[in-house]
């Protein structure tokens, strides 16, 4: 099965390639993580449905984030990049404002908000990436791949399941640090190419957890969770071994 899947991310590696000249996704994706996950607070998040100024605050940042992973393009990036900061903001403000007003779970209003962020990271390598000349080299792709990773790892993991179920705020805190080590674990171990000892990795917060008295299978949503890191950090790894450690 694992085999199967690496053989269609090289078949999809393929087409990308053949494609796009010039990869811009991964820097906007690491943008992206950043601005929405490593540098957006609890407290900022907070305040953003009680005015603009939050808001745009939030769209201001995502815009120096875009510039920063892309320096050596700004005369090319910079409107564009201010085009995609303030429709960022917008559709930030659009799930503030309809998620009180529309009677349905929280998860699908912030999955609708993220999947609306992917979808113009998109648009801007169809529109902007033919652009980049030269094109950002293999070390840049590479990097940015793994900042996005350790984010996606870490930050946007945890915030996206308190985000949506809170009653899982305490476990998450409870285990930050052991779960931000395994999962980072795994993905190192999945890019190096040894995906078959990753799951290894959720060992010690298993022993853990029962010596505390407290397994994690008996929290609501606990096994769930692990397991869930358990496949992402692992594919994540596995992506990254294979669209940016071997271009």
């Amino acid at each position: 099965m694992v085999e199967f899947g690496v053989r269609w991310l090289a078949v999809i590696h393929g087409i990308f390639r053949g494609a796009i000249s010039a990869l811009l996704v991964p820097q906007l994706l690491f943008a992206h993580m950043l601005a929405d996950y490593a540098l957006q607070t609890n407290w900022l998040v907070s305040r953003k449905g009680h005015g603009w100024l939050a808001l745009g605050l939030h769209g201001l940042m995502v815009f120096c984030m875009a510039i920063l992973v892309l320096p050596q393009y700004i005369s090319v990036v910079f409107v564009p990049i201010l085009i995609f900061s303030i429709l960022h903001t917008a559709q930030d403000w659009l799930k503030i404002y309809s998620g009180p007003r529309v009677k349905i779970p929280s998860i699908y209003t912030y999955s609708a908000d993220q999947l609306s962020h992917y979808l113009m990271i998109g648009v801007m390598q169809l529109t902007v990436g033919p652009l980049l000349v030269p094109a950002p080299d293999n070390a840049t792709l590479f990097v940015a791949g793994v900042g996005s990773a350790t984010i996606i790892l870490t930050r946007f993991y945890e915030v996206s399941w308190w985000s949506n179920w809170l009653d899982m705020l305490p476990y998450m805190n409870r285990w930050r640090g052991w779960s931000y080590a395994e999962r980072l674990a795994m993905f190192a171990l999945s890019v190096a190419g040894f995906f078959y000892l990753a799951p290894l990795c959720a060992l010690p917060r298993v022993a853990q957890s029962i010596r505390e008295k407290h397994p994690f299978w008996e929290q609501k949503r606990g096994a769930p969770e692990m397991l869930l890191g358990v496949v992402l950090a692992i594919g994540a790894g596995l992506i990254v071994r294979r669209f940016f450690l071997a271009l």
